[in-house]
C-alpha cells in the first residue's frame, strides 16, 4: 500500500475522477511510492505570477517522480481553428473548455518540481522526471494529438494494474532522456519527499488551501462542540490539554453560549494580547474579557496600582473587601490558567455567582512563570483532558516532543508539513542574514504575507540579538502591540503564550554547556507550538 500525503482526500476539495485515481494509487502501489495529493505551485511569466497545481506527484526512491494531470468526464477531444488548440472534456451535462492541454500542464509541473528541487538543494536533480495524463473514467485508444501520445496516458483499462503501467511511463523517460535508474540514497529521498511536503505546508500559509482548512475546522468545531456540551453538566471544572488543543476556542464558544442565555460571562487569563485577540473574536459588549492586571484595574480603579509585589507578581486578595459586590459573573473562563499565582486563582473564585460556573483551562507543560494557583480554584474532581493537537502539523509536533520531551500526552494530528529547520550561530550578523534570506525566501518566492511571520525569543528585544535591528527581510520589525499590516512581530515567548503564527522563526538565546532546566524546556516548549506550518530554530549561543 502507498504512502498518501494527505492519508484522506475526502476532507480535501477534489472531484470524484480524482479520488477514484487516489484510491487506486493508495490501494495497488507498494509502499516504495509516495503520492502527494494536490500540490500547489506557482511561475513568473512577464513579470506576472501564475498560480498551478499538480493533481498528483507520484514519488518511487528507484525511479523518481512523475507529475500526473487526472481529467474526469467520459471523453476528451480538440478543436483545431487557425492553428490555435482548444481542449474540451466531455462531461456527463455539458462540454467543458479547458484553459490548456493537460499534457502541457502536467510538463508545466514536472518542469518545476525538478527546478524546484535544484534551487532548494543547490545540486543537480539526479533520477528520473517525467509527466502523465490520467483518464479514470474512459479509455484512450488512440493519441489525442501529436504532443500526447498514449505512453503518457493512462486510462480505464489501466486502473486495474497501475503500478505496472506507472512504471512503464518512468521507464519511458529513463531512456528518452537518458536518466539513471538508480535514484537516491535513503538520506537524498527524505529531503525530495521533505521539499514536497514543504511545498504544501507553503501553500498552506499562503492562502492557496484556505477552503480546505475551513472544511477541516469546521469538523473540529463540531467536535469541541461536544466537550462543550459535556462541561454543561459540570458548573466546575478543570480542562487540561497540551498546546494547540484547542482550550481557548472551547473558552470562547462557552462564552458565546452564555452570552445566548443572556447570562453575564467573564473571560479571564493572564496574557494582555491573548484578551485583546479573544475580544475580538467574542465581539460582544455582553461579556467582560480581562488580564488579570486589567481587571484588578476595572473592578479596584487606582487603589490597583498600589497592590503589594510578592514575588515579582502583584497581589489583588487583601483589597477585594473595597468592591461591593464580588459575585456578579454567571459565567468565569479560565484560560492559560498555569500562569495564575494562588492570590488570582483566589480572586477569580470570588466573582463567580453563587449558581454560576467556573471552567479552568491550563496546561502544565507551559509553566514558563514556574507559578503554581495551589487550591485556589475550589474545584473538585478530575480534570476533563483534551488529547489531540489540531494546531500544528505532525512534523512541527514530533519535533517538539523529540526535543523538549514536553506534551507527550497529547495526540499528533495527521497533518503533514515540512521539518522544523534547526541551526546553531554563533555570530550576530549571521543570525540577521539567516533570517533575512528566510523572509525575502517566504515572502518574495512563496507569496506569504509577511504578516503570517512571527519572531519569538527567550529575550527582549532590546536584550536579544536583534536589538539594533529596525527591518528584517525588508519589511518592519515591530512588537506585538504595534502590529500592523506588511511588519514582522517580535515578541518574547512568554507574551505571545495562547497565541500562534504560521510561521514562527525561534531564536534561543543560550550559554555555552547551558543546562536544560524545566524552566527552559517549557519556554521551548512554548514557543516551537506556537507555530502552525513551519518552524525555524536558531539556537544563538552568546559569549560571556
Amino acid at each position: 500500500m502507498a504512502i498518501m500525503h494527505p492519508t484522506d482526500i475526502t476532507k480535501r476539495k477534489h472531484v470524484p475522477s480524482e479520488e477514484k485515481f487516489f484510491n487506486a494509487c493508495r490501494d495497488q502501489l507498494s509502499d516504495k511510492y509516495h503520492v502527494f495529493f494536490s500540490v500547489r505551485w506557482y511561475s513568473e511569466e512577464k513579470g506576472k505570477r501564475i498560480d498551478s497545481e499538480c493533481d498528483f506527484l507520484i514519488f518511487n526512491p528507484d525511479y523518481g517522480f512523475l507529475c500526473v494531470e487526472c481529467k474526469g468526464g467520459r471523453g476528451i477531444y480538440v478543436e483545431n481553428e487557425d492553428n490555435d488548440e482548444t481542449w474540451f472534456l466531455e462531461e456527463f451535462d455539458e462540454d467543458r473548455k479547458l484553459r490548456c492541454s493537460p499534457y502541457k500542464q502536467a510538463e508545466e509541473s514536472m518542469r518545476f518540481f525538478k527546478r524546484y528541487y535544484e534551487d532548494e538543494l543547490e545540486t543537480a536533480y539526479p533520477g528520473i522526471y517525467g509527466n502523465a495524463v490520467a483518464f479514470p473514467n474512459f479509455v484512450v485508444s488512440s493519441p489525442i494529438t501529436i504532443e500526447s501520445p498514449l505512453a503518457l496516458t493512462i486510462d480505464a483499462e489501466d486502473m486495474g494494474n497501475l503500478q505496472a503501467r506507472i512504471i512503464e511511463i518512468f521507464r519511458y523517460f529513463n531512456v528518452k532522456k537518458g536518466s539513471r535508474s538508480s535514484f537516491m540514497a535513503p538520506d537524498a529521498q527524505k529531503k525530495f519527499i521533505n521539499l514536497i511536503n514543504k511545498r504544501i505546508a507553503l501553500s498552506i500559509a499562503a492562502g492557496a488551501l484556505i477552503e480546505d482548512k475551513d472544511r477541516e475546522l469546521a469538523e473540529i468545531n463540531q467536535t469541541q462542540d461536544v466537550v462543550i456540551d459535556l462541561l454543561s453538566h459540570y458548573p466546575r471544572a478543570f480542562i487540561i490539554g497540551g498546546a494547540g488543543t484547542g482550550k481557548t476556542w472551547i473558552g470562547i464558544k462557552k462564552i458565546k453560549r452564555c452570552i445566548a442565555e443572556g447570562k453575564r460571562p467573564l473571560y479571564l487569563c493572564y496574557n494582555r494580547t491573548l484578551a485583546e485577540r479573544v475580544k475580538i473574536h467574542i465581539d460582544s459588549s455582553d461579556a467582560d474579557v480581562y488580564s488579570i492586571d486589567d481587571l484588578a484595574l476595572s473592578l479596584l480603579g487606582d487603589h490597583a496600582k498600589d497592590a503589594p509585589i510578592i514575588n515579582g507578581c502583584k497581589e489583588y486578595s487583601d483589597m477585594l473587601g473595597q468592591i461591593p459586590a464580588l459575585g456578579q459573573y454567571d459565567l468565569v473562563v479560565v484560560d492559560e490558567a498555569q500562569d495564575f499565582t494562588e492570590d488570582w486563582a483566589y480572586c477569580a473564585n470570588l466573582l463567580v455567582k453563587e449558581n454560576g460556573s467556573l471552567y479552568v483551562f491550563y496546561d502544565e507543560s507551559q509553566n514558563v512563570f514556574s507559578r503554581d494557583f495551589g487550591d485556589k480554584f475550589f474545584i473538585d474532581g478530575e480534570p476533563f483532558v483534551l488529547r489531540y493537537n489540531i494546531r500544528n502539523t505532525s512534523n512541527i509536533y514530533q519535533y517538539t516532543l523529540d526535543r523538549t520531551s514536553l506534551g507527550t500526552d497529547t495526540l499528533v494530528n495527521q497533518i503533514e508539513g515540512v521539518e522544523p529547520d534547526e541551526r546553531s550561530v554563533n555570530r550576530k550578523q549571521a543570525v540577521i542574514s539567516f533570517i533575512d534570506s528566510i523572509i525575502n525566501k517566504l515572502v518574495n518566492r512563496e507569496g506569504v504575507s509577511p504578516d503570517k511571520i512571527t519572531i519569538l525569543s527567550n529575550r527582549r528585544l532590546d536584550q536579544s540579538v536583534l536589538s539594533d535591528v529596525y527591518y528584517v527581510g525588508g519589511y518592519p520589525l515591530v512588537s506585538l502591540e504595534r502590529k500592523k499590516e506588511r511588519s514582522i512581530v517580535f515578541s518574547t515567548v512568554e507574551a505571545f503564550k495562547g497565541l500562534e503564527s504560521d510561521i514562527v522563526i525561534f531564536i534561543n538565546h543560550t550559554y555555552k554547556n547551558e543546562a536544560k532546566t524545566e524552566e527552559v524546556r517549557s519556554i521551548q516548549y512554548t514557543a516551537f507550538t506556537r507555530a502552525r506550518f513551519y518552524l525555524y530554530v536558531i539556537d544563538y549561543e552568546i559569549k560571556l
